[in-house]
């Protein structure tokens, strides 16, 4: 009797192997028979699952996207107050990307390669990890205002900005080849943002904290 094969761990083993080769060789220069032979199976085999290259790459990013905010959701919702939420954001998004730190440059890459194709599907899918990212800082946000901690503020905006600054750190991790601390450069990020909107009882209790991570830089 022939084995069954189980259609989606087969698929996200292709797709682990496609990252591999996607990041060492990029996405233009990468074969199928390139990752049927990273993979050990015959390039047929990658067909039965992604009619193209191009849809082979959008699952890569797909899945690590699908990863990151499952993290996120997970730890966020672990969390018993919006203090703790926002350290669970940092935490995610420093782990997530020293994960992929060797992979790192192929992020660049699915997102210049969604300004250039004609298949929205790119587009699409960096635009619904961006507005996943944004509702839950708006909502964060808003918390840290309730709770006192933050003077009020545009949740909206200041979202916004987070994730711009979010960006700028990993596209300067990657472009300085990973030369400073990525978790120091978001907490750093995150003491500068945080003495910046704290409320004046916020303020007076953590001024001293905060003044001296600012102090101690990278």
């Amino acid at each position: 009797m022939p084995a069954i094969v189980d259609k989606a761990a087969k698929r996200s083993e292709i797709v682990r192997h496609a990252a591999d080769v996607f990041a060492r060789t990029g996405y233009h220069e990468t074969k199928m028979q390139d990752i049927a032979t990273e993979a050990d199976i015959g390039k047929g085999t990658i067909y039965e699952y992604f009619r193209a290259k191009e849809q082979l790459f959008l699952a890569v990013y797909d899945l690590w996207m699908s990863e990151y905010e499952e993290l996120i959701r997970q730890r966020v919702e672990a969390s018993p107050d919006a203090m703790s939420k926002v350290d669970a954001i940092r935490d995610s998004a420093v782990e997530f990307y020293a994960s992929r730190a060797e992979q790192a440059p192929l992020l660049l890459e699915f997102w210049a390669h969604a300004l250039r194709t004609d298949n929205p599907a790119f587009l699409e899918r960096i635009t619904s990890t961006r507005t996943f990212l944004r509702d839950l800082g708006i909502k964060l946000t808003r918390e840290l205002v309730d709770a006192g901690w933050f003077t009020d503020v545009d949740a909206r905006a200041f979202a916004d900005l987070e994730a711009g600054i979010s960006d700028g750190i990993f596209l300067a991790w990657v472009l300085e080849g990973r030369s400073f601390p990525l978790d120091k450069a978001f907490t750093f990020r995150q003491s500068v943002i945080g003495l910046g909107l704290l409320a004046p009882d916020a303020r007076a209790l953590l001024a001293d904290k905060l003044g001296s991570k600012l102090k101690r830089g990278l």
